[in-house]
């Protein structure tokens, strides 16, 4: 399916039955931070997954510490330096924009870490499971620095489990257990450590059903929210991402 692509930062494979899986594992480096070169690389593959379209895709880490730490943060500081910060808030968008939008169905498997972008990444796909672990920990902490989800989580996230629920994870920045993000409906199953992708593939096959807290008129899925509700969304919710 990716003939003639090649990646640094992700590593794609495709079973018998037509499933992808993308595995984030962030060259040269122990954990997953998000930078513009794992966003380039994503966009390639989302792009070819939209032409190919497979039976379903299961997004992953490689990394045995954990799914992200969030995005790449000492870029952004580059990014400052070249007045490119708001060019590169929209591209991330339109990337997860992209993957939220194919007409496969998307499941992301999550363990240990898993915080800012690597967060909105995940709400991005249409379902959600976890490693049921005391390590499995999900945040948007933006606003411990300052900032806010830039992404799509502060549309993505009130959608999926109401605005009273998830205006405080978003103000606070607290992160969830497993077990808590389950309970308030950010992931849709907990599988064991050992099994999580095994797991994963059977919530591919049977989606868990709930219907959304604020579906969007249009909204197909948890991850069916258009670039401008998430500007709109970041700006009502945590003030203008960018000024």
């Amino acid at each position: 399916m990716f003939e003639g692509l090649r990646f640094n930062h992700w590593k794609t494979s495709e079973s018998g039955d037509g499933v992808v899986i993308l595995s984030l594992d962030r060259a040269n480096s122990s954990v997953n931070a998000i930078s513009r070169a794992v966003l380039d690389e994503l966009e390639l593959i989302v792009e070819r997954l939209a032409i190919e379209k497979p039976a379903g895709v299961i997004i992953h880490s490689a990394k045995p510490g954990g799914f992200a730490v969030g995005a790449d943060i000492k870029a952004f500081v580059e990014y400052a330096r070249h007045d490119t910060v708001l060019e590169n808030i929209e591209h991330g968008q339109r990337v997860y924009e992209s993957l939220a939008r194919l007409s496969c169905p998307t499941v992301a498997a999550v363990h240990g870490v898993c915080m800012g972008g690597g967060t909105e990444l995940i709400l991005a796909c249409a379902q959600r499971i976890a490693a049921d672990d005391d390590r499995t920990k999900i945040a948007l902490p933006e606003v411990m620095l300052g900032i806010h989800p830039g992404w799509g989580g502060t549309a993505r996230l009130p959608r999926l489990i109401g605005a009273t629920e998830a205006l405080p994870l978003m103000l606070t920045g607290k992160s969830l257990s497993a077990r808590r993000a389950l309970a308030l409906g950010v992931v849709d199953r907990l599988g064991r450590p050992e099994e999580l992708l095994a797991e994963a593939r059977l919530l591919l096959r049977h989606p868990q059903p709930r219907p959304l807290r604020n579906p969007p008129p249009r909204a197909q899925s948890a991850g069916d929210v258009g670039l401008g509700d998430v500007e709109l969304f970041g700006d009502f919710f945590l003030g203008d991402a960018h000024g």
